[in-house]
């Protein structure tokens, strides 16, 4: 497609372009892509991502999934207690290293960009642990997302759709003819393809009625287990998490949704989506305010939503244009983005070339930032912009470079999902054995928490092959323009010198970067 304007490329545009699909880049970096034409340094970028394999699995995956609360008819009150209890200790210790799996992937794989856009489909495509409860469904969607980053939407919208963490957070398991349920409806229509106002409350109604008859169940071949009580709530009851269609439960009357009319079921509602105009300039709407495009007259979003439709609804070659516009490099696309907490603390340890093992603490330095992965705030996901930014969040920002090169806990952070719900037994005596349990699990949660603290190491001579420069305005010189892809204020140069001869020649780099990582300059991409 022929552009009205041309872009200037060079190391600078690449060290920006990195910055926005690959969390952030090293000179190096930069320099090597600059070397290339643009269109051919983003598809490089793009045939990187789909070339890469997929990280292996965390070892408490089990193919298939086992529920370990599922109750028979002779399981009895106190081992439905016990299981829930076990249960709900190893969740969160799945969460925990569930974080700190994918963190290793952003921060140490070999294709940013499946990454990045992994994250964007993950606050696109919104679940939450919270409500979801299964470490292991939402393991399965983080796989989805990264298998269709960049394919077939329509093929993704089926597979989300039919996601057991998807079908779990938005209700749609137990959705049938009687009574169909218009949770994931509503989102799907509003959220997640046409956009608020494109649609009308009857396409709602009949798209959830096309989607009836759907529930989670074993795997296709697996031997049936005992029936559970027929008190048991699903979660004890549940034997999979696999996509399963009972006819029965369908409806089959005859639907209408965005003007197609028939006795529609769930290939229908995705072919029907996927294949509107709207849901082409909805996608690349979402995709230009991620990547902190200025796109004013909407030309972007136009060419983006006609690469859409002529690819055959493909994801790929909406992204590719958008990473080769004009718009993406202009002066007001850059320097315009407050970098997300995953952004900056993955940008951070990709720059430095740390040394880090994830731990849970680590993990949860971006959720006192304000972006909990795998817990977005709501179904539309995070907010972004300047609402990453408050008093509360700001300091912990500050803090950061405490964890990443000292490998300190940042002041004030404190285990998240703490939040209960529950009702007290009114026995006395059970409502005491209760709290204690409560106790005890609170107790072991900060134990497992802090054992494994913050592991992270900075190593100088990856980024000072030929040595320390001697002077301090020649370290501080190299580890802004490592650093930075904003200019600095004129006096940030001074204050840096001056705190650079405060110490030790081995120690100046770390010391610069410390204080680099804690400048306004270093919080927007």
């Amino acid at each position: 497609m022929k552009r009205s304007l041309s872009v200037l490329w060079d190391a600078g545009a690449a060290a920006h372009l990195l910055s926005r699909a690959a969390f952030a880049s090293t000179p190096r970096e930069a320099a090597l892509l600059a070397a290339q034409p643009l269109e051919k340094a983003v598809d490089e970028l793009l045939d990187t991502a789909a070339a890469a394999q997929p990280p292996s699995p965390p070892d408490w995956v089990k193919v298939p999934w086992v529920n370990t609360e599922r109750v028979y008819q002779d399981t009895t009150a106190e081992e439905r207690r016990e299981n829930h209890r076990k249960t709900g200790e190893r969740q969160t210790r799945e969460r925990n290293q569930l974080r700190c799996w994918w963190l290793k992937e952003m921060i140490s794989g070999p294709a940013p960009l499946r990454e990045v856009m992994t994250l964007f489909w993950h606050g696109h495509f919104t679940t939450a642990i919270n409500k979801v409860f299964i470490s292991q469904a939402i393991y399965e969607q983080n796989v989805t997302l990264r298998k269709y980053a960049f394919g077939s939407f329509r093929e993704f919208l089926k597979a989300i759709t039919l996601d057991g963490a998807m079908m779990l957070y938005l209700d749609m398991e137990d959705s049938d003819r009687q009574k169909p349920n218009e949770n994931y409806a509503r989102e799907l229509l509003e959220l997640f393809t046409l956009g608020e106002g494109n649609y009308s409350e009857r396409d709602i109604k009949e798209v959830a009625r096309a989607l009836t008859g759907w529930t989670l169940d074993a795997p296709a071949g697996t031997p049936p287990k005992p029936k559970a009580p027929s008190d048991a709530p699903r979660s004890f009851a549940r034997d999979g998490l696999t996509a399963k269609f009972l006819p029965e439960h369908h409806d089959n009357g005859t639907k209408t949704i965005l003007g197609r009319t028939g006795n529609l079921g769930v290939d229908d509602v995705v072919d029907i989506l996927a294949c509107q105009d709207q849901t082409g300039r909805f996608l690349a709407g979402k995709m230009i305010t991620f990547f902190g495009t200025s796109d004013p007259d909407n030309a972007l979003r136009e060419r983006m939503a006609r690469a859409y439709r002529e690819s055959g609804h493909a994801i790929r070659p909406m992204v590719r244009e958008l990473l080769v516009s004009p718009e993406l490099y202009a002066p007001a696309s850059r320097s315009n983005q407050i970098k997300s907490p995953v952004q900056l603390l993955v940008g951070a340890c990709r720059q430095l070339q740390l040394d880090v093992e994830p731990t849970p603490l680590l993990a949860e330095t971006t959720a006192a930032m304000g972006q909990e992965l795998f817990r977005p705030p709501n179904v539309k996901g995070w907010p972004g912009g300047k609402d990453w930014i408050s008093t509360g969040t700001l300091a912990v920002r500050y803090h950061l470079p405490e964890s990443l090169l000292d490998g300190k806990e940042p002041a004030g952070l404190e285990p998240i999902g703490r939040e209960r719900f529950l009702t007290l037994p009114a026995d006395p005596v059970a409502r005491r054995d209760l709290l204690k349990r409560l106790e005890q699990f609170d107790d072991q949660r900060k134990r497992e928490r802090r054992e494994g603290g913050i592991k992270t190491r900075f190593i100088p001579a990856r980024l000072f092959s030929e040595g320390i420069p001697d002077t301090p305005e020649a370290v501080v010189d190299a580890m802004l323009s490592h650093l930075l892809v904003v200019p600095p204020r004129p006096e940030t140069r001074s204050t840096l010198i001056e705190a650079c001869r405060a110490v030790s020649k081995a120690d100046r780099p770390a010391q610069v970067a410390r204080l680099i990582l804690m400048m306004p300059e270093y919080q927007i991409a």
